[in-house]
């Protein structure tokens, strides 16, 4: 009981601290024994830390030896929300993947970043390496799809989805049940204002303190 009145306490203090009760689930990954920075593109993959964005893929091993491709759609606390890749094909290119999954962050055994064109090998990172730092805020740390013809000939568009890889955020279009890549377009990274980057990095710190001290062995709800 105890616990629990501690848990809403501490909620309402960041919820009040955001300033709205509006604000969205987010979740940085930071490297243990590093400090976290928010930077301008906290999109691509970095030590000091980085965030998952809605709308994007990502390449994942499982503790049971798995690997799958995922496009995260929402954040909640400890929990991320997955679909798997649609069978889009040129002539239904509207076509939605029904394959939902909600995931355990401890379950992830490891992120895999695919190599780009001309790269000679991809990159992969332990998750039991980092911290997942889940936290509320008012920026909804999400890409927006792109549409372009991938086919010649072909009249429909089809949707350009991010990708996070060895170089960092890159388009690609399902087709079919699988990936593939698109480099006609140019990937804008969502950017964080001053404003934001203090008020992102005050709830990671706030979390980040709770995890390395252990005064409560919870994510915040």
């Amino acid at each position: 009981m105890i616990l629990r009145i501690l848990i809403v306490f501490l909620t309402l203090i960041q919820i009040d601290a955001l300033g709205q009760q509006d604000s969205v689930w987010n979740v940085m990954i930071l490297k243990k024994e590093n400090q976290p920075q928010i930077k301008d593109n906290m999109a691509n993959y970095s030590p000091t830390g980085f965030y998952l964005y809605r709308n994007c893929f990502y390449d994942l091993q499982f503790k049971d030896k798995t690997k799958r491709t995922l496009r995260l759609i929402d954040i909640k606390p400890d929990t991320l929300i997955f679909a798997g890749i649609s069978e889009k094909m040129d002539h239904n290119p509207n076509l939605a993947s029904n394959d939902t999954l909600s995931i355990n962050f401890k379950s992830i055994d490891k992120f895999l970043l695919p190599k780009n064109r001309g790269a000679k090998s991809g990159k992969k990172f332990k998750s039991d390496d980092y911290y997942f730092i889940f936290h509320k805020s008012l920026t909804d740390n999400k890409y927006e799809s792109k549409f372009a013809n991938v086919f010649s000939g072909g009249d429909s568009k089809s949707e350009l989805v991010p990708r996070l890889s060895a170089k960092g955020i890159t388009y690609f279009f399902e087709f079919g049940g699988k990936l593939y890549s698109h480099s006609g377009a140019e990937v804008q990274t969502p950017t964080y204002s001053d404003e934001q980057k203090i008020k992102a990095l005050n709830g990671v710190m706030t979390v980040l303190d709770l995890l390395i001290n252990k005064r409560l062995n919870v994510t915040i709800h």
